[in-house]
């Protein structure tokens, strides 16, 4: 067994091979490291103005991916998506999580509660990709005027994270027979 630690989330992984990808956050495998490496302090941070005002629009766009995705879950006409959409809403709760320890706050309240979504599943996954576009572009953004070395590391991972679900939208959407966005 092997007993990695993700650099962006934290949170301990055992398993016989290092995953591809953190399964909490979705973090590359690049950033798994033996969990004796990991840094006590490693959230530690002194935030500038400007970095503590993006952790918390960060904090308030994966709240909101969250209670989406969480609704999406909900609709069980087609329990493949439904299941998928789940998990997705686990990792955008991961990312809240992780921003709110940064900005040194509490978690929101409603994180759990599912918002109300469309019954249809192409304008969802439509919708979905329009969010991880906004979420992508913003946290490349938000990386690249970082002072903080580890504020920096955190939204370029997450940015590269909200990437890879886009590339998932692709694949729920040929899933459900819907175009793609």
């Amino acid at each position: 067994m092997k007993m990695v630690r993700c650099r962006i989330c934290g949170e301990t992984y055992l398993g016989s091979e290092i995953p591809s990808h953190c399964p909490f956050c979705g973090a590359h495998r690049d950033h798994l490291i033996s969990a004796e490496e990991y840094p006590a302090d490693i959230n530690d941070v002194q935030l500038t103005e400007v970095e503590r005002a993006d952790l918390e629009t960060s904090i308030e766009l994966e709240r909101s991916n969250t209670r989406f995705y969480l609704g999406m879950a909900q609709h069980k006409s087609e329990h493949v998506l439904s299941s998928t959409y789940k998990r997705l809403g686990k990792v955008e709760a991961e990312h809240c999580e992780l921003f709110c320890e940064l900005a040194g706050v509490d978690e929101p309240e409603d994180l759990s509660v599912p918002m109300e979504v469309s019954d249809d599943w192409c304008a969802n996954i439509a919708e979905s990709v329009e969010r991880e576009k906004r979420a992508a572009s913003l946290y490349h953004q938000f990386a690249a005027r970082a002072t903080n070395e580890r504020i920096r590391e955190v939204f370029s991972a997450v940015s590269a994270v909200e990437a890879d679900h886009i590339e998932l939208d692709g694949v729920t959407a040929d899933y459900a027979g819907c175009e793609h966005a």
